[in-house]
């Protein structure tokens, strides 16, 4: 904060903590502390196009600009035709690798980037003094010089050339001394090297000599094509050997050669990355080959190592005792020495014992004698009192640096009593290994009971994420061909409580995978008396179809097989067979559930009993599609029908009805029904009829002696009584004042004009008086009402009719 640099600019001083010069720009600049080196760096940066074959002149250019005393950085932005390749050739003394972390003792620093993808990617960082001589950089490049001020640097180092393509991201150079040993790292190293691209090492091997690689730590990329691949291409060899990051390398190589890293076209959503650190050796034919083996913190291990190709002139020795075949033991440290040896040609084979000796430290432990050589081993009665807790199955490191190649790693987990072996494979979990079938990393497991029976055959990259076992059980750990340097946990173990069922597999079935099931000891079958249960989780918003595939059954002696599966969450079975009974084709499940077998105890000589089967896992989307429209069908069908009954109904009602119809010459018609029409009564409903059949009406008008039984409806009569010169004139109109749009009046009162007697009108044996008849009641009823309307009181609570009382007194004679 008390150092500044300041700028004279219009007779005005201005300070700040940074200057930026432009090209050909004058400033004159000074600093507001006597020290400034101490808290200033300097950077000189140079765009640089070239295009002859040497730009040397270029890089001793920039060097002259250098500030002395301060730490100042150089860089060299370098474009050239992108047809061409950039080499720089570090003048003899070459250059040394290290990480982005790692500083140079000289405190002089190189650091090379490339243009070749859209980002700007790191080749590495480099010290002075080391076996890299050249490295050729496709398309742009950019070099930095890191110097500090306490160092004077006469030369950059290096020289520009362009040379030929290369068609790769770069190529670098490295010269082995005899005897010597170079730590690489790959492109952009920790992070991911670039996608779907390639690069290589050139590496000179000296006379007499023979090279070896070791990969000391790597990370693998999630890969959309190809996979990723190293190749190995040796002078004098047309073919080339190709390896994955997982395989045993090559430990004596005879030449040089070209080690080329390849990486895949990465998943973009979950790309990972592609990272590599390894160590190339030099080491002298004529020489003999020692390795010193460390087994002081292993318990229980015992390590053999032998000739799987037998050669009379290979030794392997520990001390003065050399012998083709040797064993090491646990808690020692041993140098072994190979004589006229080929690695590649040896195979080690290791065994671990859990359990037994996991409770040295406890104090609850009791010594048994073992039968055969009546060594005294101890061992734990109690699981509680000996905890193994996610213990790592792991390759001990020492084992790891040796370049003999892995055959087999077993682990023997001998649990306490009353226990059950746990085994949790981690993020990779397992899948079955069905005969036929190959295992893409490279090697493989076997799980064998104490009989030495197989209970299966299993790879990474599966559906099985915990095993739990009854008895005692050994891990073993199958190379295919040189796929022996893996160094990541295996599996972690523990004992727990003591289960029922003989195994319990844990499964948690993936989107768009199919994981198969076998029963124990496929396909021989199982053992008798013997359970397994599959413990199947169903996630959200999915269901699990579980088919299956082969099965059979053998003849029963004891008990019977038993295939049932049902839900965790549910107290009755979902499927139930025997061994007299066919398993179905397919079943769903949509909650978390068990898949159990059990089998009997055979007859000897019939079939054994043995199930496959396939745990598919399937969104619920389709099925809720599939509901979804049969439910919307079903309700459009029955909509349908509703409509139509209704219809039927309707135009059933309609035939029923007797259509009268009523002349009336009042310009104002109106009738019940419609829309104008109000109601009045609001508590008294007497005057509302569903359907008003008309011989209850005028039935008691119309029967008498010599009537017609029933009146004709719908039959026309011309009129022949008198007619005017004009219709009749009707009443006039009133208005209560509700409304003063012109329409039919409802519920008002008219005074009936014409003659009324006193006594009702006498029965008309004739056709037309009995219609004359039916008119007259008709206008008796009105004046009844208009009489009885003007009697005091509530205009909404009109009493019955005389025609209801009439009708009531009818009832009550016939009663």
């Amino acid at each position: 904060a008390n150092c500044s640099v300041c700028v004279l600019k219009d007779k005005q001083l201005t300070c700040s903590s940074e200057l930026r010069l432009q090209p050909r720009e004058n400033r004159t600049y000074s600093f507001s502390c006597p020290e400034p080196h101490k808290f200033f760096t300097i950077e000189i940066s140079k765009n640089t196009v070239c295009i002859s074959n040497f730009c040397s002149t270029e890089v001793q250019e920039l060097l002259s600009l250098a500030f002395p005393k301060f730490n100042n950085t150089l860089i060299w932005d370098i474009n050239f035709s992108e047809n061409k390749a950039l080499v720089l050739d570090f003048l003899g003394s070459g250059l040394r690798q290290i990480k982005p972390s790692e500083s140079c003792p000289d405190h002089l620093t190189y650091s090379i980037l490339t243009y070749l993808t859209a980002e700007i990617q790191s080749i590495g960082t480099f010290c002075r003094r080391g076996p890299v001589s050249k490295i050729q950089v496709d398309k742009g490049a950019r070099v930095s010089l890191q110097m500090s001020g306490k160092e004077e640097v006469d030369e950059p180092g290096f020289s520009m050339a362009i040379g030929p393509p290369i068609k790769k991201c770069c190529i670098i150079e490295v010269k082995l001394l005899p005897g010597s040993s170079v730590n690489l790292l790959s492109p952009n190293y920790p992070l991911s090297f670039s996608d779907d691209d390639l690069m290589s090492w050139m590496f000179t091997v000296p006379e007499n000599n023979k090279a070896s690689v070791l990969f000391l730590n790597y990370t693998q990329p999630n890969c959309n094509k190809k996979s990723e691949r190293v190749e190995y291409a040796v002078a004098g060899y047309q073919s080339t050997i190709g390896k994955s990051l997982t395989d045993q390398q090559p430990s004596s190589i005879r030449g040089n050669f070209e080690m080329q890293l390849e990486n895949c076209k990465m998943d973009k959503s979950d790309p990972g990355k592609l990272s590599l650190e390894f160590r190339v050796e030099a080491f002298n034919d004529s020489q003999q080959n020692h390795f010193w083996i460390d087994l002081q913190k292993e318990k229980g291990i015992n390590v053999t190592i032998k000739q799987k190709k037998v050669n009379p002139n290979c030794q392997i020795c520990v001390g003065t005792a050399c012998q083709p075949e040797i064993t090491l033991q646990s808690g020692k440290k041993t140098k072994v020495i190979f004589k006229d040896c080929n690695l590649e040609e040896l195979g080690m084979a290791v065994t671990k014992d859990i359990g037994r000796n996991c409770a040295s430290s406890f104090s609850n432990i009791i010594p048994f004698k073992q039968p055969n050589d009546g060594k005294h081993v101890y061992s734990c009665y109690n699981w509680e009192e000996c905890p193994v807790k996610e213990m790592p199955l792991e390759v001990p490191i020492s084992l790891a640096k040796l370049h003999v190649p892995l055959e087999s790693l077993t682990w023997q987990l001998r649990a306490p009593t009353a226990s059950t072996v746990v085994l949790s494979p981690g993020k990779a979990k397992l899948k079955y290994l069905l005969p036929g079938d190959k295992c893409r990393e490279g090697f493989y497991y076997r799980l064998v009971e104490e009989d030495e029976s197989e209970l299966g055959k299993f790879c990474p990259q599966g559906s099985i994420e915990k095993v739990q076992i009854h008895s005692n059980i050994s891990v073993v750990l199958l190379a295919i061909g040189n796929h022996s340097q893996i160094l990541e946990p295996f599996f972690n173990v523990t004992f727990e409580k003591e289960i029922t069922e003989s195994y319990i597999f844990t499964v948690s079935p993936e989107p768009g995978v199919m994981s198969y099931l076998v029963t124990p000891k496929w396909p021989e079958g199982m053992a008798p008396l013997s359970s397994v249960s599959w413990k199947v989780s169903v996630p959200p918003g999915h269901m699990v179809q579980v088919s299956f595939l082969n099965a059979t059954q053998p003849e029963c002696r004891q008990s019977h097989t038993s295939v049932s599966i049902k839900g965790q969450s549910s107290v009755e079975e979902e499927l139930s067979r025997r061994e007299d009974e066919l398993l179905p084709e397919h079943q769903t499940m949509t909650e978390d559930f068990w898949l159990n077998m059990s089998n009997c105890k055979p007859e000897a000589t019939k079939k054994t009993f043995k199930v496959m089967c396939r745990v598919t896992l399937i969104e619920k989307r389709n099925d809720l599609i599939m509901k979804i429209a049969i439910g919307t069908l079903s309700a459009v069908l029955v909509i349908v029908a509703f409509i139509v009954i209704i219809s039927c109904v309707m135009k059933k009602k309609k035939k029923k009805k007797i259509q009268t119809s009523i002349y009336n010459p009042n310009v104002n018609t109106f009738f019940p029904g419609h829309p104008l029409f109000s109601k009045g009564r609001r508590d008294n409903d007497s005057h509302v009829y569903a359907d008003i059949d008309e011989t209850m009406m005028y039935g008691q008008l119309l029967r008498g002696p010599g009537m017609t039984p029933l009146p004709e409806v719908d039959v026309y009569r011309p009129f022949e009584g008198p007619v005017g010169d004009r219709p009749p004139t009707p009443p006039p109109l009133f208005n209560r004042g509700k409304s003063k749009a012109v329409g039919p009046e409802v519920d008002v009162y008219r005074p009936f004009l014409g003659p009324v007697g006193d006594e009702p009108p006498i029965p008309i044996f004739n056709r037309e008086a009995s219609m004359q008849a039916v008119v007259d009641s008709k206008l008796y009823t009105f004046q009844q009402h208009e009489q009885e309307a003007e009697t005091p009181g509530n205009e909404d609570e009109l009493p019955l009719p005389p025609a209801d009382e009439e009708m009531e007194q009818n009832k009550e004679e016939s009663k």
